[in-house]
């Protein structure tokens, strides 16, 4: 047959969805898979383009005046029914009806932008099932042509908005499954949609063809299968009919009363269907809704596309590190879309499908992660179970990390882009708000937010990149060092080069040369006039203090543009180089080089006692994720850049509002969802500020003075009552006992003692001095990508991450034992 016209399945190993729409190209990844598909063929969209091309211009002539979709599909519809079929299409049904006499196919639309994630048309393209003959089958691909016009779809793609006549129809030509009332059919989800365990099989079955099921007309089985193959739960609906082939045709018959209240499934068969829809998953890289039917014992694989919707789980399992603190309504709307934005984009680069629900939302002030899309995403990225050296060689055979190209293209990719945004910045941050209206303010805060949403497009790409490379790592390291690879893990990474050390290191000469005034070294400074003003006595201090403020100043004591930055409160940053002051020299030269010579030796070691196949894969790893552990922290350096600029325009704006009389603090209107404000800006009515900031802020304060729920609308259980031990995810590896000092606010840093084990909700660069004090770590989210474990495995210290409500549970002076690498915290007994 003309493979041109004819695609097969089992044949068509490179292929490309526009060509053989999302349906046949899920068909044709299953077959090659080795998944029990049955034989088929995809006539690709290109034969469809080539009819329907010269027939544009009279399409385009007979739709004008024409805005209705019903109106245009029927108009459409008409022009089209009349035209012939290709000449090669007939020649190739002919030689098709040849081959398979006497053989029933289903004949499936499989539309260019069909199936795909986020762009399903879940049932607006026509299926035609029990074709016979080439008649039939002329009809039935016109008709899956056709539904490509249905009124339906074509409001569908103005909703999504793709062009017409970027559309293209393929059409699916299977053989078919005949199914009888006595054998099931149906739809399974590789993960629970809708239910509370996202790991679960969902099973949707009926007795008869599954177009039952799909159609949803009807009520239907339904059963949860677990990841052992047990059912978990299962509803037996009232069936009253089936649809099924008789004389030739589909047809709907009353099912027998011994059936009408009978489960579809057995349970080793709704195991097997399962199993079906975990193996499709597998293949797909992703997980897949698929359509399955069994004809007597055989059970076949009918369809399989990607999952585009499952219910959320709020947690703060992913956020309570970003966003340990209550947030403004003004900061989280401006950066949730880029955000979101960014996710997609990053997705995309990594050959993920786009996530269209929310992975981030702000509910009572607190920011909540989706862990369902968190466990989806991270937990299907696209890395070999490595659990074996077997395995670990299949991987690097297969092309390792490196058949992942954006690895390497993102560090380049990242720094062609910084340039601009570096200089963008710069403008803004030189902009004279003097003789600019309200209007003007918002424009530019928009503008702002606009840079920042280009710049962080591939950030969260780095962030999941980092990631990867990190359980890469660790699941090798677990090959050859068996237990050690958590210390043996810390050790390789304990001394990378990053910026966040750079800002360290300057701090610490900035803290030598005040060694020399005890009275710098001792005096606390409550404000940055206070500070300042001090300073200027010593103008060696002063001039050096300044420049480095002119340089690390935007960086930020929390996420939220509400609060000020360094360069807004120096004395925050000066407490940390008085901190630091009070170190020895000697010991922190020690601690670095010796820190660093530990690392390049535990590669060496490592590298030597290797298998000499696996040695150049796990040099390049490590030289990646030391890389991407820079990476990681320079990108959020320059991302904080953005705060500076973003609160100037945000208080300009308020203090237009406070001449309006619409506010009495400038700095409150960081309280204004940015859809209320903008709507008072271009209205000029500002009469309804007050009251808007008044709720807003008073729903702000009281999140200040709460815990967050960890599990949105479940109450906090953290441990049993009177447990003296909690786990967390080890940091950085090693033992400590000592005394704890809870940290919950850059205004406390000045009083945390030397040696104590710090608690904190979440650290992020400014909270770095303190680490040169402490003993150890215990922070309430994170793990091993966090910065208070970076920084705790690069100063050499132990730090267990992840302990809910760490900060509540342990009060200063509280002794505890912690192990850095079990993720262990002891309370120990007076």
């Amino acid at each position: 047959m003309n493979k041109n016209i004819f695609i097969a399945f089992k044949e068509a190993e490179h292929f490309e969805v526009n060509l053989v729409g999302g349906k046949g190209a899920g068909l044709i990844r299953s077959t090659l898979a080795g998944l029990p598909v049955p034989d088929g063929y995809v006539i690709p969209t290109s034969v469809y383009s080539a009819w329907f091309t010269p027939l544009k211009a009279e399409i385009e002539t007979a739709l004008l005046g024409i805005k209705q979709a019903q109106e245009k599909s029927q108009k459409i519809r008409e022009i089209l029914q009349e035209k012939p079929l290709p000449d090669e299409l007939i020649k190739a049904l002919d030689e098709l009806e040849k081959k398979f006499p006497e053989t029933y196919f289903a004949v499936r639309s499989s539309g260019s932008a069909e199936d795909l994630p986020g762009a399903a048309f879940a049932g607006l393209h026509d299926t035609i099932l029990n074709v016979k003959g080439v008649a039939a089958l002329e009809q039935a691909i016109k008709q899956c042509w056709l539904s490509l016009w249905n009124p339906e779809v074509i409001i569908y793609r103005e909703k999504l908005a793709v062009p017409d006549d970027a559309a293209a129809m393929a059409v699916v030509v299977q053989k078919m499954v005949n199914v009888t009332e006595h054998e099931a059919a149906g739809v399974a989800f590789s993960i629970d949609p809708v239910g509370e365990n996202i790991e679960n099989v969902l099973i949707n079955s009926a007795f008869g063809l599954g177009e039952t099921v799909v159609a949803g007309e009807a009520e239907v089985d339904e059963f949860r299968v677990d990841p052992a193959g047990a059912i978990s739960s299962e509803h037996v609906a009232t069936k009253l009919h089936a649809l099924v082939r008789k004389d030739g045709k589909s047809c709907e018959i009353e099912l027998d009363d011994s059936l009408k209240n009978t489960a579809s499934l057995k349970p080793e068969q709704a195991a097997r269907v399962a199993e079906l829809a975990r193996l499709a998953e597998k293949y797909a890289s992703f997980p897949q809704d698929i359509e399955w039917a069994f004809e007597g014992d055989q059970l076949f694989l009918l369809q399989s596309r990607p999952v585009t919707r499952f219910a959320p789980r709020w947690t703060r399992d992913e956020s309570a590190e970003r966003f340990p603190n209550p947030v403004t309504p003004l900061t989280w709307q401006l950066c949730e879309e880029g955000f979101h934005t960014s996710l997609n984009y990053s997705f995309k680069l990594m050959g993920l499908p786009p996530f269209h629900d929310k992975w981030f939302v702000l509910k009572d002030n607190y920011v909540y992660g989706n862990q369902n899309a968190v466990r989806v995403y991270a937990g299907r990225m696209p890395i070999a179970s490595l659990n074996t050296a077997e395995k670990l060689a299949q991987f690097i055979e297969s092309g390792g990390l490196w058949q992942f190209t954006w690895i390497s293209e993102l560090p380049t990719r990242w720094m062609n882009d910084l340039d601009s945004y570096l200089l963008a910045i710069g403008r803004f941050n030189h902009i004279d708000y003097q003789h600019k209206s309200i209007a003007d303010c918002w424009s530019l805060l928009q503008e702002i937010n606009t840079l920042g949403t280009a710049y962080f497009l591939p950030n969260i790409a780095i962030s999941l990149t980092q990631n990867l490379l990190y359980l890469t790592l660790g699941a090798v390291l677990k090959q050859f060092v068996g237990d050690q690879a958590q210390s043996v893990f810390d050790q390789l990474i304990s001394n990378t080069e990053t910026k966040t050390s750079i800002v360290n290191q300057s701090m610490w000469q900035i803290s030598r040369e005040i060694r020399e005034y005890q009275t710098l070294v001792n005096t606390a400074f409550e404000n940055p006039q206070t500070l300042l003003d001090h300073l200027k006595q010593y103008p060696e201090i002063y001039k050096k203090f300044t420049q480095f403020l002119d340089q690390h100043g935007h960086r930020e004591v929390d996420f939220d543009a509400y609060h000020a930055t360094w360069l807004e409160a120096p004395h925050i940053v000066f407490a940390q180089i008085q901190m630091m002051a009070k170190q020895e020299e000697d010991h922190h030269k020690a601690t670095y080089w010796q820190k660093r010579d530990l690392m390049l030796a535990t590669e060496l070691e490592l590298l030597r006692n290797v298998p000499e196949t696996f040695r150049f894969f796990l040099q390049e790893l490590i030289r990646l994720v030391r890389t991407y552990t820079a990476l990681d922290d320079i990108e959020h350096y320059h991302t904080t850049r953005l705060t500076i600029p973003f609160r100037k325009a945000a208080h300009e704006i308020g203090k237009r509002l406070v001449n309006y009389g619409a506010l009495n603090d400038a700095w409150d209107v960081f309280f204004i969802p940015p859809k209320d404000l903008g709507n008072a800006i271009d209205s000029h009515d500002f009469s309804h500020i007050r009251s808007i900031v008044k709720y807003e802020k008073s729903q702000y304060l009281s999140a200040c003075q709460r815990t967050a729920e960890w599990v949105y609308g479940e109450k906090n259980v953290f441990a049993e009552d009177g447990a003296t031990t909690r786990k967390g995810l080890g940091g950085s590896s090693g033992q400590v006992e000592g005394s704890v000092y809870v940290i919950t606010d850059p205004n406390q840093f000045v009083h945390f003692p030397e040696g104590a084990i710090l608690v904190a909700k979440t650290t992020n660069p400014a909270w770095t001095p303190l680490f040169y004090q402490a003993v150890g770590v215990i922070t309430e989210s994170g793990g091993p990508l966090s910065h208070g474990a970076v920084t705790a495995r690069e100063l050499g210290i132990p730090a267990v991450m992840s302990v809910h409500g760490a900060c509540t549970w342990l009060k200063n002076g509280d002794k505890v034992k912690i192990d850095g690498q079990s993720g262990a915290v002891i309370l120990l007994e007076e």
